[in-house]
């Protein structure tokens, strides 16, 4: 399973946030349970070959549910719940992968976390002014989420630790220059 902070970066990447906490609370039970935890917050991973597959990681079935749930909720509360699934699918690729892969993904999602630049450009998401980059009904805005910040700045101290205490990450790091 992908740490915890690379499924926060791919929610940085996709949502504009890291819902770091998120993963957390979802991931809790593997203290207890080790790689069995996911019979326990992880009912869209359990669905796997019956409602979803990797071409089509989100039917029609699951955009109807967000679709409704956009309906009923808020947009924050909507935003967190596409967070929860997608980490059901980021866990379902990642078994996919060998141990050379992973690293090279993780890398890959560390480098674009520790540049700005490029998750304003290719994301829409300005960590440094602390704006999200939002389609509404065709039209772009930028969103003013002054917390995003913070959870950028808590986001990137975490994976400089973990990039400080993994050898094989700080080589791959420094070949993407």
């Amino acid at each position: 399973m992908p740490s915890g902070w690379v499924h926060a970066v791919m929610d940085l990447i996709a949502f504009g946030r890291p819902y770091f906490k998120l993963h957390q609370e979802k991931d809790a039970p593997f203290r207890e349970l080790g790689p069995r935890h996911r019979k326990i917050y992880h009912e869209w991973y359990n669905e796997y070959g019956h409602l979803w597959t990797h071409d089509d990681p989100f039917p029609r079935v699951m955009m109807d549910f967000i679709s409704s749930l956009g309906q009923k909720r808020s947009a924050e509360y909507t935003e967190r719940q596409m967070a929860w699934v997608s980490h059901d699918y980021l866990d379902r690729v990642w078994d996919d992968l060998d141990s050379a892969q992973r690293k090279y993904w993780e890398a890959c999602f560390a480098w674009v976390l520790f540049h700005p630049d490029i998750l304003i450009s290719w994301a829409g998401v300005d960590v440094v002014n602390g704006k999200i980059l939002r389609n509404i009904e065709g039209k772009d805005f930028w969103e003013y989420v002054p917390a995003l910040k913070r959870e950028y700045q808590n986001l990137c101290r975490y994976v400089q630790k973990v990039a400080a205490n993994d050898a094989s990450l700080q080589v791959v790091l420094r070949q993407y220059g």
